[in-house]
């Protein structure tokens, strides 16, 4: 949602989850960019909030040094019964703890241990953190779960169970997580700024503004984030000015979970709507900075420089005239 507007919360990393010639910078250009630049936006903030790992539940693993001699014990045991639950689940967790090179054995170890009966919540979650990291959305959602029947206060598999719901485009759910995340949790300004991304991200426009202005009240990072928000929705809405007010407020140092030319794109395309050509050229040069090789940009700084040297230009013959004006006057 996404943050990353956008880490999800995991006990491994979990690899999970923002474009500008000619035409464009007419009227209809720019508002298609701006609709682009949501949804690129939306795509982007998924992978890039980051959170602390998730606590494990019941039983903790073994130190790496043990791990190896666990897995063949629970190895012997399986040989000698091949449906013993106990090990299988053993054996997947500790699978699970060395690393994705082995994730594809402990899927297998945990799916059978769960299709002989197993209700141990460990099942749940490994099964839900590896399908994820395979890419396996629905499937990890369903393990995820599962997980909440046993621990439906789980703060941080909820976390995971919403943000996968915003990956998936099923943002409703994803705001429905994120409400009883927040209920449970008033004061936590990353639920707050997921909420607000799901809800943009289904159209509830004005309900997402009003998180992201409450977010603005946590100041640092999170206040100018919600400001690039903002800019973006009344950029979207063609509210240029309250658009470039908002991308100014953002600043221009570099702001974690966003793309370091976000902001001065926006910022930019707000300020060529106002005419504000030297602004506009100075933030696509901060854009390309961050970005270089961007072509579209590359060519909408070419246009910002050309009309900004125009109207220096026209600024200058303006003043000498006035200025002789002045002159012939005194005489």
């Amino acid at each position: 949602m996404t943050h990353k507007v956008v880490d999800e919360v995991r006990l491994k990393p979990v690899k999970s989850p923002w474009p500008l010639a000619g035409g464009w910078l007419s009227p209809w250009g720019v508002a298609l960019m701006a609709g682009a630049s949501i949804i690129v936006l939306f795509s982007a903030l998924a992978f890039m909030l980051r959170e602390k790992p998730l606590p494990r539940h019941g039983a903790e693993f073994p130190p790496p040094p043990q791990v190896a001699s666990k897995i063949q014990a629970a190895q012997e045991r399986l040989k000698a019964n091949p449906q013993d639950i106990s090990a299988l689940v053993e054996l997947g967790t500790l699978k699970f703890e060395k690393g994705k090179d082995s994730y594809v054995e402990a899927i297998s170890d945990l799916e059978e241990a769960r299709d002989l009966g197993a209700l141990d919540p460990r099942i749940f979650y490994c099964l839900g953190i590896m399908y994820q990291e395979e890419g396996l959305f629905p499937f990890a959602l369903t393990e995820y779960k599962r997980f909440l029947r046993h621990y439906p206060e789980d703060k941080e598999v909820r976390m995971l169970t919403a943000k996968l719901y915003y990956r998936m485009g099923l943002f409703n759910e994803a705001v429905g997580e994120y409400e009883r995340l927040k209920f449970q949790d008033p004061s936590d300004p990353l639920i707050e700024e997921n909420l607000g991304l799901s809800l943009w991200g289904g159209k509830l426009v004005d309900r997402a503004a009003g998180s992201f202005a409450l977010l603005k009240a946590q100041g640092g990072d999170f206040a100018r984030r919600s400001e690039f928000y903002l800019g973006q929705i009344a950029l979207e809405a063609g509210k240029y000015q309250e658009a470039y007010d908002h991308f100014v407020a953002v600043g221009a140092s570099e702001l974690p979970g966003l793309e370091a030319q976000r902001a001065p794109t926006g910022l930019a395309m707000a300020a060529q709507k106002l005419g504000k050509w030297e602004e506009a050229r100075q933030a696509w040069e901060a854009a390309l900075k961050a970005a270089p090789g961007d072509a579209k940009a590359t060519a909408a700084l070419r246009e910002a420089t050309r009309r900004a040297n125009a109207l220096k230009k026209a600024a200058d013959a303006a003043a000498e005239k006035a200025r002789r004006e002045a002159e012939r006057a005194a005489e």
